[in-house]
């Protein structure tokens, strides 16, 4: 009886603890809520059906130690493949190769050695500066808007242009700011003290055939760091090898 009440205990304050996190939910219209939720589920859906894609562009990263610019050509492969290498002056600076398994960092100018993460979805905050997931980069290169999973939603402007996102007993939130004239403005990820851990602004959506595909985009922390993404070139739904996502033994 007395492990019975000790266990009731524990899970009565795991209760509390989760339940008092995060941004208060305010009162509102459940018919708005679920008007909200389907927006939310509608764009988060964007492009969800490319699996593959192969593209070029550019990468502009800003911090407050400069402003570096690179070329950049990918293939990626849904949920966790990718080969994605950045040249600066059509020389190979840096590549990551991931396989579903690992995730190796290979630089090319000898700035660190070959790294190889035992995580297959790791943080690239040291690489980007801002705290990026890997999966949610590769969904950007698929054209994809990295929304995470939720299972609240309300407006939270009168206008309709905001909605925040929550996941039940997480500290993350999410806000969506709205267009007019395209499927998204911006994508907020914020923790419970409502501050933004980093912000994804889509300046442009470039319509290919039935699909509107994200171009022009920025993320940012908030902090000074800022990573630009310009795509170029873009292939949907193309074959993609295996051996794509594996390293040669000379680590290309």
């Amino acid at each position: 009886m007395k492990s019975l009440c000790a266990l009731f205990f524990v899970c009565l304050l795991s209760f509390a603890c989760l339940s008092g996190c995060g941004i208060p939910r305010p009162q509102t219209d459940p018919a708005l809520d679920a008007q909200a939720h389907e927006c939310a589920e509608k764009i988060s859906n964007l492009n969800q059906e490319i699996v593959t894609s192969k593209g070029t562009g550019h990468l502009r990263v800003a911090s407050n130690n400069g402003v570096q610019t690179f070329q950049m050509a990918w293939a990626a492969q849904s949920p966790d493949r990718v080969r994605l290498t950045f040249t600066a002056l059509a020389s190979p600076v840096e590549t990551i190769v991931a396989d579903g398994k690992t995730v190796t960092f290979v630089s090319h100018t000898g700035r660190h050695k070959p790294h190889t993460t035992t995580s297959s979805d790791p943080d690239l905050e040291s690489f980007t500066g801002v705290p990026l997931k890997l999966s949610d980069l590769i969904r950007v290169l698929l054209g994809q808007i990295p929304i995470q999973r939720f299972s609240d939603a309300w407006f939270s402007s009168e206008d309709r242009l905001q909605i925040q996102l929550h996941k039940k007993f997480t500290t993350q939130f999410q806000e969506l700011l709205l267009a007019s004239d395209q499927p998204l403005h911006a994508l907020r990820l914020k923790n419970r003290q409502d501050e933004i851990r980093y912000e994804i602004q889509y300046h442009e959506f470039d319509r290919m055939d039935h699909r509107q595909i994200p171009v022009d985009l920025t993320i940012a922390d908030g902090k000074g760091q800022q990573v630009r993404i310009f795509i170029t070139r873009f292939w949907p739904d193309i074959p993609v090898k295996e051996s794509v996502f594996q390293l040669t033994p000379d680590g290309l």
